[in-house]
């Protein structure tokens, strides 16, 4: 089973430290597999305590985009679902039938705003975007064909002269991609299309979602 597929196949969680995504790879392209397993057992005891100790870890600074991607909108989601109250300025005051002035619409409306800012925030994330590419289970087969086919990168394409020139520069290997052949030339270029638009997409969000946190940054408290 190759990378592409193995990838595919393990889920990984950012906000679990012992997450089996991570023990997979630490392992590849090592020369003991049980030795490194046994290093990241042991960071993962260090990041453990850090996040404890100071709320996070050192593998979250590392990608810390990806990490508040999915801490911001957990916390948002656990605010809307345990607060108490709702900022006073939302909603509309009104005269009750008692003759005391009330505003409880400031609580949906609070909501839908929470929920908005949720969403956006999950959509700037790959994993959790709704939007997919559909051309995704085809270029995947594709690319596994071409795997199988021209080896890794396509390293069984490299002329006699790209080798020659490999070996002057001491080793490694011209890279050469599956849109440089007819046979997978079409689905390349819709695959890439579609994660052009992908990418806008979830930009667009991470702007909405910037420019909310902005907004309400000081009515995110209960």
């Amino acid at each position: 089973m190759d990378l592409r597929r193995r990838r595919k196949e393990l889920v990984r969680d950012n906000m679990n430290i012992w997450n089996s995504y991570d023990f997979a790879m630490s392992g590849l392209g090592k020369k003991s597999r049980l030795l490194a397993k046994v290093k990241h057992f042991r960071k993962c005891i260090k990041w453990s305590k850090q996040r404890i100790t100071r709320g996070y870890a050192d593998c979250d600074v590392w990608e810390m985009f990806s990490f508040l991607q999915t801490i911001i909108p957990d916390m948002l989601q656990n605010l809307k679902d345990t607060r108490q109250g709702s900022p006073g300025y939302l909603g509309e005051n009104y005269t009750n039938e008692e003759g005391i002035l009330v505003n409880d619409t400031c609580h949906e409306e609070w909501d839908k705003i929470l929920e908005r800012m949720i969403f956006l925030w999950r959509e700037t994330d790959e994993d959790t975007c709704s939007e997919k590419n559909p051309y995704e289970e085809e270029h995947s087969k594709a690319f596994d064909e071409f795997h199988d086919k021209y080896g890794f990168l396509g390293s069984k394409l490299q002329t006699e002269k790209e080798l020659e020139e490999n070996k002057k520069r001491g080793g490694g290997g011209t890279v050469h991609f599956m849109n440089e052949l007819p046979e997978y030339k079409e689905i390349s270029e819709k695959y890439d299309e579609e994660q052009r638009r992908l990418e806008e997409y979830r930009r667009s969000c991470k702007d909405e979602a910037f420019d909310m946190l902005k907004k309400y940054f000081y009515d995110l408290w209960d």
